[in-house]
């Protein structure tokens, strides 16, 4: 058994609790206090920094997302390496367009591989298609049954590569990820991909119209991607419902992860409702006025951290910037051991100077990596 003793670090949880003592013992914090002595543990003491949870990135194609512009299109898998280099200790594999040549057990293969090098990830059963493909031929099933697998995503809606999900259907996958959620005593959350459309938010407003459905069911995402679609996600905010802002500019017209948060905030959105992620190893297609592949990026899991150093330095404080890639993912996915640091979870823990706010080294289970020279 490892057990470390992190001496004298000012620590956010995310709430600033000052300088403070961490005991880890087997990948877990089994203490947190003010300058006591553990005789027993291996001391380490870092210089200069300031502990933060490790982040959550609830939108993540593990396996590589693309496909838009052809075989010659797919995008390649992601490396655990890549994902800790950057401060992201969590991770929710997901598909996209392509769920044909990227396969639901090729992304469970991949989570569990990803769990094996420190990642804590999960997985959602699905992609854009409706009806919503699964591997053991039930989204039910696949929830209850399957560990990794928390929910469904990300299900597209308002997009030309969508498969016109009706507000009905939208409707049955979410009584199926209800009662699977019940049973299974997970999220059963879906993410929504809202694309261009003019629709924007509007199915899933109607959706949960009748109360029959619950409102937090849904994460809608990519809604900082126009303003226009920002300010519909403000309306979903005030019915009491929860968004995710992707923090890779997708366009010209992409808000960033700053001037979202707060848009949202100042036009009365609670910060508890409002998510980041990175949608990395996704593809940025760009089409013209007709619909054609015209050419494709890819966004990269960088932008996280680099989306939280905006917001410090716009000016919010260190507790508020980071909810929305902590606390927050944490709470909406109901992933309980992970997203503060506090006595039972994970000791999944960024240190960054204090001086540069550049990420001095990172925790992941209680395994610390230095990362300085992956800068």
């Amino acid at each position: 058994m490892i057990i470390i003793s992190i001496k004298a670090v000012e620590l956010y949880d995310p709430t600033y609790k000052g300088k403070m003592d961490i005991l880890i013992s087997n990948g877990y914090i089994e203490e947190i206090s003010k300058r006591r002595e553990f005789d027993f543990a291996k001391e380490v003491r870092l210089k200069n920094v300031i502990a933060i949870p490790g982040f959550i990135d609830g939108h993540v194609h593990v396996i590589g997302g693309g496909g838009e512009g052809g075989f010659v299109s797919r995008i390649p898998e992601i490396e655990s390496s890549k994902l800790l280099n950057y401060g992201i200790t969590s991770v929710i594999g997901l598909l996209g367009t392509d769920s044909i040549t990227k396969s639901l057990i090729s992304l469970f293969a991949k989570t569990n591989s990803l769990r094996l090098e420190n990642i804590n990830a999960y997985m959602m059963t699905g992609s854009y298609q409706y009806p919503v493909k699964t591997i053991t031929g039930s989204i039910e099933k696949d929830i209850v049954l399957l560990d990794p697998v928390i929910g469904i995503g990300e299900l597209a809606i308002s997009d030309h590569r969508s498969s016109a999900i009706t507000v009905e259907e939208i409707k049955k996958v979410a009584q199926e990820c209800r009662v699977a959620s019940m049973i299974s005593s997970k999220s059963g959350k879906i993410i929504v991909h809202v694309g261009n459309s003019k629709k924007m938010l509007s199915p899933l407003i109607e959706a949960v119209s009748d109360d029959e459905i619950k409102i937090e069911s849904f994460l809608p995402t990519h809604v900082n991607r126009n303003m226009l679609l920002l300010q519909n996600a403000l309306e979903w905010i005030k019915m009491g419902g929860f968004v995710d802002i992707t923090a890779e500019d997708t366009s010209k017209e992409s808000v960033s992860v700053v001037d979202s948060i707060e848009y949202l905030i100042s036009n009365g959105a609670g910060l508890d409702h409002i998510l980041v992620s990175s949608d990395s190893n996704g593809s940025i297609p760009d089409f013209d006025e007709k619909g054609n592949f015209v050419s494709m990026k890819v966004s990269d899991c960088s932008v996280m951290f680099k989306a939280f150093k905006a917001c410090i330095k716009r000016g919010m404080k260190i507790e508020d910037a980071l909810k929305p890639f902590t606390i927050n993912v944490s709470r909406f996915f109901k992933l309980e051991n992970v997203g503060t640091i506090e006595k039972s979870k994970r000791a999944d823990i960024i240190f960054v100077d204090k001086d540069t706010f550049e990420i001095d080294s990172i925790m992941a289970k209680g395994n610390l990596l230095n990362i300085k020279v992956l800068q």
